[in-house]
């Protein structure tokens, strides 16, 4: 869900905030000092650490978006389908404004069974997406607050009845609701797409450092060692062009698509369970760390036989 969807939602420090590599260099330290730590006791590790995860969060994050895009979708058409009450008698010894204005639907009239359809469809639409009671556990009226605004959420929930003004301005949030989380829905999509082609190009290159790493640099000839040494800084090169693409993407703020305040706090909802809130920037730093310290071997190595 997106930051605006619920009333809980993470609070980003702008002060805080970093931006560019620092973010990187940031997750990237612990990472480091994690590999070197295994290293030193004889574990290895290879592989990704933090971009398959950032991957399963946002194809999770899509999957729940499309679900309440759908649910959205579902309780508009429910409340286009309600019959509204153009006004009622007099009650009390006044009369129900006949304009169709939530000012009318909030008036001291009897509940309708209109506006008791209306809150039923919001249960069973939007209210039972799976994963509502963990993202939000709102109350109906919370949840239309927050959806939608407090005058319409007080109309639908302590209402009199449902005017044809009202019908209309709750059908159009609901459709509003949808547009939003289908948008979300594309920059999801996106974000998924570029953690992808990341991944592609930071794995090849952590596969073929590992390749290195298995051959003794004293088991290589002067040669190898010479043709090693070349190929790590083109590894370099291409892990510097992998984190100077993703550094683009996020100062220009293409991914956000508009549903954030700014791309920070799109990045810090996305990826709040991970020790990072740039998984390619960390991964690609970390890479840099090991394809240096590897080149810098091979250098010594390479003196040794001189």
């Amino acid at each position: 869900m997106t930051n605006y969807y619920s009333s809980r939602t993470p609070e980003i420090d702008p002060g805080g905030a970093c931006s560019g590599i620092e973010c990187a260099a940031t997750g990237a330290v612990d990472s480091l000092l994690l590999v070197l730590w295994l290293g030193a006791v004889g574990i290895v590790v290879a592989g990704l650490l933090f971009i398959p995860r950032a991957r399963k969060l946002c194809a999770e994050e899509r999957r729940r978006t499309d679900e309440e895009a759908r649910a959205f979708d579902r309780f508009g058409r429910r409340v286009a389908k309600l019959e509204a009450t153009a006004g009622q008698g007099p009650v009390g010894g006044q009369r129900v404004p006949a304009a169709g204005t939530v000012a009318a639907a909030t008036a001291s009239t009897p509940d309708d069974r209109n506006l008791r359809a209306i809150r039923e469809a919001y249960r069973e639409t939007v209210m039972s997406v799976d994963h509502y009671e963990e993202e939000y556990g709102e109350t109906l009226a919370e949840n239309l607050a927050a959806e939608f605004d407090d005058e319409v959420a007080t109309a639908v929930a302590d209402g009199g009845q449902l005017t044809p003004g009202l019908k209309r301005l709750v059908a159009s949030c609901a459709f509003e609701a949808r547009d939003r989380r289908e948008e979300f829905g594309e920059v999801l999509t996106n974000e998924i797409e570029a953690l992808e082609a990341s991944e592609g190009a930071l794995s090849a290159v952590d596969a073929e450092l590992d390749d290195l790493d298995r051959k003794p640099l004293l088991d290589h000839s002067y040669g190898e060692l010479e043709d090693a040494y070349d190929r790590l800084w083109e590894l370099e090169a291409d892990v510097e062009s992998v984190i100077d693409d993703r550094q683009r993407e996020i100062q220009s703020g293409e991914t956000v698509g508009g549903r954030f305040t700014d791309q920070w706090a799109m990045y810090g909802y996305l990826y709040r369970p991970l020790s990072t809130l740039h998984p390619v920037l960390s991964e690609g730093t970390t890479l840099l760390e090991r394809l240096s310290a590897a080149r810098h071997n091979v250098l010594d190595s390479l003196t040794c036989r001189v």
